[in-house]
């Protein structure tokens, strides 16, 4: 493989958190000669097949079946915090080496996007931008300079800044549009990643829900989860089963 240009490595497009939460576990037990499923079972199938292609892709373990555990994966998962910093930081720099050069040369974003098309192979743009995400968040996390110019990253989101949606009140009624909405429900709702839902029950009381998550850094099992969920209380009808009517304040 040909590491020192990249030009064989598969960058990963996982969250980095779960890759970084990871080491850090086997961090805190004696490591094992190998790393297979059984060590993943608290993941999801996504979360699982994401973590042994990381792995696999830096060269921490050995090829399949076997996946045994190679010396930079002890290096890594053995030493504190600070010194494991040092040894991420070795490879972002082997792995990402021309990504690294063009931050150190204060690259564009858009200079990022051609990079990782051209070089890593990063045809879709939702797998690319996960990828530069990923290489973001490990750059930050093994403290190397990173351009100013490149995409700002969210301290444990897994993803790039976002700007902050604008916040919508939307008033559900079960009578006529002019009704009070005394058996209705009621919800305010922040369109994006972050904010909440409310909803008042007719026989009293409310349920609600708050939102603090990238639904495209979600494993497939949490982003179906979460959506049901917000479908399920979206789709909340009062009084006598009738459907809400939807009105949106001003």
């Amino acid at each position: 493989m040909d590491t020192e240009s990249g030009q064989s490595f598969r960058p990963s497009h996982m969250a980095f958190a779960t890759f970084w939460n990871f080491i850090g576990d086997l961090a805190s037990r004696p490591l094992p000669p190998q790393i297979d499923r059984s060590m993943l079972r608290s993941k999801s199938g996504t979360d699982q097949s994401s973590i042994m292609s990381a792995l696999s892709s830096f060269g921490l373990i050995g090829p399949a079946p076997e996946h045994r555990v190679e010396p930079t994966l002890a290096e890594l998962a053995t030493t504190d915090m600070e010194k494991r910093k040092a040894e991420l930081a070795k490879l972002i720099r082997r792995y990402y080496r021309d990504a690294v050069e063009l931050s150190e040369q204060h690259g564009t974003e858009q200079q990022l996007h051609q990079l990782f098309k051209d070089t890593y192979g990063m045809e879709s743009p939702a797998t690319r931008r996960k990828s530069e995400t990923f290489f973001l968040h490990a750059a930050r996390a093994a403290e190397l300079p990173v351009s100013p110019h490149f995409p700002a990253t969210r301290s444990g989101s897994g993803g790039p800044g976002l700007p902050r949606a604008k916040r919508m009140t939307r008033r559900k009624q079960v009578n006529g549009a002019g009704d009070a909405p005394s058996s209705s429900a009621i919800a305010t709702e922040q369109h994006g990643t972050r904010g909440n839902y409310t909803v008042s029950l007719a026989s009293g009381g409310t349920v609600s829900v708050v939102l603090t998550v990238d639904l495209f850094e979600l494993s497939d099992s949490d982003r179906d989860y979460v959506i049901g969920l917000v479908k399920t209380l979206k789709g909340y009808t009062g009084v006598d089963g009738q459907t809400m009517t939807e009105e949106r304040a001003s």
